[in-house]
């Protein structure tokens, strides 16, 4: 049972959960049909949908994050065939997975899809349900046109025999597809925000539509954006704190709209979470420290790190620039933390470099105590000096917006049990905002990414915070949407957005010659030309996806 075996898998290993139970219930007689036609059957394919999620994120997200301007090379060169594409192929295992995994994600869905109008239940819960997978199956379709273009449409579930004839479709009608299935889901989404719901479909058709316009270039696609993200925003004004809306005790915050969601007891054991807590910084040391695992896969880039002005609070909310004796003592609002030594220390002061009166200063005009080991990383105004020191344990500043205290013991990858936000308010707001640039309407741009800034607590001066760059004044699109980049990147560092914006923007390959250290390194333009000459845009398809496929499915250009 699969379609394009090995990669699509998609009745082998989407079906395999469901399969290996209902074959021991099947030695007593019980049929699919039969098992379905139940809540507690059909309910068993609903949770596979929504459990399909975490399979998906649950990863180090390198399709999303990697070979963008906001993240250098880590320093064990992890991926760099996605860090900075010179070796990027069809047969890389990080593109394989992510492929596979939306694959088997659709095959989920195909299954409650078909089943769906046997399942003994009430009419409503039925449309409910149907809805909740019609979307989930879009949403599945729609990452795998932001990453390879046109895709192979799987919409419907192989129960018998192999379907190996599957042609790849046009990008015009990939994106005719899951539109379809998000609008016809739409009307029939509840408004509870632990499953899909309106105004998490509204935002991804905001999204959708987008995408569609910057590729297909087509303006009307633009104000459809700018519909659909409006009923997302649904009259929410941004009034959250950046470091209260992303605390550990406030997940599924009136903000967030869609996650990935997970909790001590919903996980199969203690590394069986998410690492998201663990991507964004330097390894911080051993267990015996006792500070929270790095893999260190996405170091923050000194390009980044200068997005930021001095009035931004925003700074201070992302990252972790004092590292008490252990991690987690951070959190701990019971505890005195002047009694606490402080084990690591990251100053900033900005139109210059920090000096040792500076040091001298802080060491004076704070009651703290100083850890034995104690040392201070502050940051460089030179990127060569920066990077100098970036493979050492705690050399850099870690993002501290997605940690999970709950789990402090866990020295483990998979330890977080933070819930992985894919969509939140804010970004419906700058949805809104890139459409009005696609427009030319910067003005209207300007209003709505003003409207993220204005956040409480966002400037240190309690006034207005401006963006680095112009919006509103830009002298061109290419201009606004550069201004408009740099602000998002700050608003939303480390969730899975950058590497699909920068694409569908068509500012990929000019962020990264511009703001990427390791690509400039090896020259733009040689990090992105492909065998055949031209630019590696879109992501490889997987070789072994075409060449089992009786299809004619042509490689994307680059590969």
């Amino acid at each position: 049972m699969r379609i394009l075996s090995y990669f699509l898998l998609l009745a082998t290993l989407s079906l395999s959960s469901c399969s290996k139970f209902l074959d021991e219930d099947n030695r007593g007689g019980t049929t699919n049909e039969e098992f379905y036609r139940t809540e507690a059957g059909y309910n068993t394919i609903i949770a596979a949908a929504y459990s399909s999620l975490r399979t998906t994120f649950r990863g180090t997200p390198w399709l999303l994050l990697a070979g963008t301007d906001t993240y250098q090379m880590n320093r064990g060169f992890d991926n760099r065939a996605l860090m900075e594409y010179t070796q990027l192929y069809a047969d890389n295992a990080d593109v394989q997975t992510f492929y596979t995994n939306c694959y088997n994600a659709t095959q989920t869905t195909n299954i409650g899809i078909y089943y769906n109008d046997l399942v003994e239940t009430t009419e409503e819960k039925k449309k409910t349900w149907l809805a909740e997978l019609r979307f989930l199956r879009a949403f599945y379709h729609f990452l795998l046109i932001e990453q390879f273009g046109g895709i192979v449409i799987n919409n419907e579930p192989t129960l018998e025999g192999n379907r190996l004839n599957l042609p790849r479709a046009t990008l015009a009608e990939s994106y005719d597809f899951v539109i379809k299935e998000m609008e016809t889901a739409l009307p029939d989404l509840g408004e509870d925000k632990s499953r899909v719901n309106k105004e998490a479909a509204n935002h991804y058709l905001a999204k959708v539509y987008l995408t569609r316009a910057w590729d297909l270039k087509n303006n009307a696609d633009f104000e459809k954006a700018k519909t659909y993200a409006t009923a997302a925003i649904n009259g929410y004004t941004i009034s959250i704190p950046y470091e209260e809306l992303w605390s550990p005790t406030n997940e599924m915050n009136d903000e967030v709209l869609f996650a990935v969601q997970y909790d001590v007891e919903s996980i199969p054991s203690t590394g069986g979470g998410n690492n998201q807590q663990s991507l964004f910084g330097p390894y911080l040391g051993g267990a015996e420290l006792n500070h929270k695992y790095m893999t260190s896969a996405f170091i923050p880039s000194w390009s980044f790190h200068n997005y930021y002005t001095e009035n931004d609070a925003r700074y201070e909310a992302t990252f972790m620039l004092t590292i008490y004796d252990q991690y987690f003592d951070y959190y701990d609002n019971t505890k005195d933390k002047t009694q606490i030594p402080i084990r690591a220390y990251y100053p900033r002061v900005w139109g210059r470099e920090y000096t040792k009166a500076d040091s001298l200063a802080w060491v004076a005009g704070k009651e703290h105590q100083i850890a034995s080991n104690f040392r201070y990383y502050p940051f460089r105004l030179d990127e060569e000096a920066y990077r100098k020191a970036y493979q050492i344990d705690m050399s850099t500043p870690v993002i501290k917006k997605f940690d999970s205290p709950s789990t402090r013991e866990v020295f483990d990858t998979q330890a977080s049990v933070r819930d992985i936000v894919l969509a939140r308010k804010a970004e419906s707001y700058f949805l809104y905002a890139e459409a009005c640039i696609g427009l030319n309407d910067f003005g209207s741009a300007a209003n709505y990414v003003d409207k993220v800034l204005a956040r409480p607590g966002n400037a240190k001066d309690n006034g207005a915070l401006k963006p680095l760059q112009g919006i509103a004044t830009a002298a061109n699109q290419s201009a606004a949407l550069d201004a408009y980049l740099i602000e998002s990147a700050k608003e939303f560092i480390g969730e899975y957005l950058r590497w699909p914006e920068l694409r569908r923007t068509g500012k990929l390959k000019e962020f990264c010659g511009r703001y990427n250290y390791d690509i400039k390194q090896v020259g733009v333009d040689n990090a992105f030309r492909g065998l055949d000459g031209s630019d590696k845009i879109y992501r490889p398809i997987p070789q072994t996806a075409i060449d089992i496929n009786e299809a004619n499915i042509e490689q994307n250009d680059g590969y």
